[in-house]
């Protein structure tokens, strides 16, 4: 709502920055992910977090219009598109096998968590000094945190943390494998479409549902929490036989589906139950699907994970961008009930995935 009021934003714009952030991850993920490859996982990890500070730092004190916010949300795509290949490349060589699943959710988690910050920050900082003051102090914690991973990721050559296996680069993906990751791609895409409508629109949505702005941003916090919870305890029970493959991913996206059907329900408290079931579940497979995707592609870990990524990063640019037009000409119900229907295709494409993952070997306890 201060965005509305200080830039002159519609939820039109609001959606479109939102895209554009996904849009610059997915036009960069290719390249950012060779451009890990030379600089091995300390270098890679400060350098995406100083575009990360750099983003938030811009988006504080260098706004004077909407506008700048695409500078700004594109470097904060940049380091995306850095950070993913390197932290996922840590977690397979440094994270043992039976723990992995678990690690994947963990790094995961780091996006509702962000999110829940975020909602936090709206009652904390945003009602009492300011919305450039949020951006402004997530900017401090982002320096402060550089040192730290200085001092915590391990110094590794870059040519030790990122030498292929056989036939990880030049050799052809085996037809199986090929529909696997399509289909999950897809699943990936529809899945990420539904989701990220919620961090961008569930305050300014739940506002308009009955809301008080401060107990909006509680709620979104309440949501991203739930995240939080889900995407981790996922991978915990992923390690121990229980769940961890794309019909699991269905399972969640069909949950998600319920809860965006609450969310457009009209009722306060139906909302905020759907909201942290969309949340949880309809936003928590992504660990899992990082975690499959290496369990069923090696030798051809790399080149899958960024297959699958690019789904997620095209569904993050599609999505807040068409959810911003059905919300402003047709209202919240209406933008939840597609944000709904979109998650439960998405769960038909899961167990369309879990079919052709079926028919491929099972590496889990390979290197």
């Amino acid at each position: 709502m201060q965005l509305e009021q200080d830039l002159g934003m519609t939820p039109e714009v609001l959606g479109a920055t939102a895209a554009s952030y996904w849009g610059i991850s997915a036009l960069l993920s290719t390249t950012g992910g060779h451009f890990a490859q030379r600089l091995g996982f300390r270098k890679g990890m400060l350098l995406s977090a100083t575009l990360g500070m750099t983003s938030l730092l811009g988006i504080a004190i260098l706004t004077p219009h909407w506008s700048w916010l695409f500078l700004w949300m594109g470097i904060a795509g940049a380091s995306t598109a850095l950070a993913h290949p390197v932290s996922n490349s840590l977690i397979v060589h440094q994270v043992a096998p039976r723990n992995r699943a678990f690690a994947f959710g963990l790094k995961q988690a780091a996006i509702p968590a962000a999110t829940f910050v975020a909602g936090i920050s709206v009652p904390v900082l945003a009602l009492t000094l300011g919305w450039r003051w949020a951006f402004g102090v997530a900017s401090v914690f982002a320096i402060l945190f550089l040192p730290i991973l200085f001092r915590v990721v391990p110094r590794v050559p870059a040519a030790t943390v990122w030498r292929a296996g056989p036939g990880s680069t030049k050799t052809r993906l085996p037809r199986p494998l090929k529909l696997f990751l399509l289909t999950t791609a897809i699943t990936a895409a529809l899945g990420s479409a539904q989701a990220t409508a919620l961090g961008a629109f569930t305050v300014i949505s739940a506002s308009r549902a009955g809301f008080d702005i401060a107990t909006a941003g509680l709620l979104l916090g309440l949501g991203s929490a739930a995240g939080c919870l889900v995407r981790p305890l996922a991978g915990f029970a992923a390690d121990r036989g229980i769940g961890g493959s794309m019909a699991t991913v269905a399972a969640m996206l069909a949950v998600g589906f319920a809860g965006l059907l609450a969310m457009a329900s009209g009722n306060k408290a139906v909302f905020a139950v759907g909201c942290a079931l969309a949340f949880g579940f309809g936003w928590g497979w992504n660990g899992l699907v990082h975690f499959v995707v290496s369990r069923r592609s090696r030798p051809f870990t790399a080149h899958a994970t960024g297959i699958a990524q690019c789904g997620t990063y095209i569904g993050g640019t599609v999505g807040p961008f068409a959810f911003g037009l059905v919300f402003s000409n047709y209202g919240s119900i209406t933008a939840w009930v597609a944000a709904a229907a979109v998650a439960g295709i998405g769960a038909i494409a899961a167990l369309l995935a879990y079919r052709f993952e079926r028919l491929l070997p099972d590496s889990a306890e390979s290197s």
